[in-house]
């Protein structure tokens, strides 16, 4: 499994960092529509849906999101009601973490509308980052936070985590790891600043915000395949399980880093 991990990522990663840096905005564009897709096949099948029906309407929604993306206004308080509608129903899916697992119809409904929703504007957030000026600043700067903490997470749970963050969605979480993740984002930050002359409380702000937030997104994918009785949403990435696995964080953090850099 290790070694299957590791051979993924040294395979995807360069791939991804390349399209990013390199890439034409029409390429990284695709790339964005492609993990937009296929996440939101995973999502949908996670929800019961037919493999078939899920590979069909995940191609009609993601083009279909693409396509209205091209006409939607812009500003940030448009993302932030979009935002808001996403995820204040996700909010209290996880305060309550019980709700769902009857998986009625509404159930279903509910919780395949949400991350479908989450979804597209993960991918619209992404394109916008990408669209500006110091796009592939931004872009890395977020892929590497998510990094950040993830490995701050790890290492501080695993040597340190006895405090459980939600023991009803994932039991592995712990808040020693979230400190830690938090920790290793801050310093993060400063050396970001310093390199490149930002302000320091400005980015270590922004960071931190967009940390804390994207366990929400890591929470709300556990619990929907916990509620379905799934380890991972697929085995299309070897040792990493799906694409949504990989990208839950991501999901929400795009979207609350596009918008705290227009406030902030």
């Amino acid at each position: 499994m290790l070694k299957q991990r590791i051979i993924t990522a040294l395979i995807l990663a360069p791939v991804f960092l390349l399209v990013v840096i390199y890439g034409q905005k029409l390429w990284f564009a695709g790339m964005v529509l492609l993990i937009a897709a296929v996440a939101i096949y995973e999502w949908l099948k996670i929800n019961q849906l037919p493999v078939a029906l899920a590979v069909l309407n995940a191609v009609i929604l993601s083009l279909l999101g693409a396509y209205l993306m091209q006409w939607l206004p812009q500003p940030t308080e448009y993302f932030l009601l979009v935002l808001l509608v996403a995820w204040l129903p996700a909010l209290l899916w996880l305060y309550t973490n019980q709700w769902g697992y009857q998986q009625t119809g509404i159930q279903i409904m509910v919780k395949t509308l949400c991350g479908v929703l989450a979804i597209l504007l993960f991918m619209l957030s992404m394109q916008q980052l990408h669209q500006h000026e110091m796009g592939v600043f931004r872009v890395l700067s977020l892929v590497f936070l998510i990094w950040v903490a993830d490995i701050g997470a790890y290492f501080s749970g695993k040597n340190f985590g006895h405090r459980k963050l939600a023991i009803n969605i994932s039991p592995g979480k712990t808040w020693e790891g979230v400190i830690g993740a938090q920790l290793a984002v801050i310093i993060y930050a400063i050396v970001l600043a310093f390199m490149f002359e930002f302000n320091a409380f400005r980015l270590v702000a922004i960071m931190m915000l967009v940390s804390l937030l994207s366990v929400v997104g890591d929470l709300a994918a556990s619990l929907g395949k916990r509620q379905a009785q799934v380890k991972d949403s697929s085995n299309i990435l070897p040792g990493h399980g799906g694409v949504l696995d990989r990208f839950d964080s991501m999901i929400i953090a795009a979207p609350v880093y596009l918008i705290l850099l227009g406030v902030l």
